[in-house]
């Protein structure tokens, strides 16, 4: 018996710009001029580039794509805590945006400064999860 790997795509964050309508086909490579309308809110668009600012921490993926947000329990159960791994950079930072995102108090989150994990009390691994979606990781 062989063991095959599996290779997973890899997502990309490419937005499509162009539609086609359902009674238009082109068969030809160029692309469709917009209308006078949506040239005019192109153009407005254009106009007003968005500026982003790059964080100063990024959350990595682990190898199979999925961001390191588990449940962990302590204290036979009675203790339910969030860890979020694989965090890089101003991990401060990042603590404080989860904090006021999720709206927890000082002592449900805290920088575990050797593991460099970011541990929160509960179960909260939906709300991260979306957070960090939220934030384009």
């Amino acid at each position: 018996m062989s063991l095959t790997r599996l290779v997973l795509p890899i997502h990309t964050r490419c937005l499509s710009t162009t539609t086609i309508q359902s009674g238009e086909q082109s068969s030809s490579s160029e692309p469709i001029p917009p209308s006078s309308s949506e040239s005019d809110a192109s153009s407005e668009t254009q106009a007003q580039p968005e500026k982003r600012t790059p964080l100063p921490y990024f959350v990595g993926r682990n190898n199979l794509n999925n961001l390191g947000v588990y449940h962990k329990q302590r204290r036979g159960g009675n203790l339910k805590l969030t860890l979020l791994k694989n965090g890089e950079g101003d991990l401060l930072a990042l603590k404080r945006d989860i904090k006021e995102s999720l709206q927890l108090n000082d002592g449900d989150i805290s920088v575990n400064s050797i593991t460099r994990h970011i541990v929160i009390r509960g179960h909260k691994k939906l709300q991260v999860l979306n957070f960090l979606h939220t934030m384009g990781f």
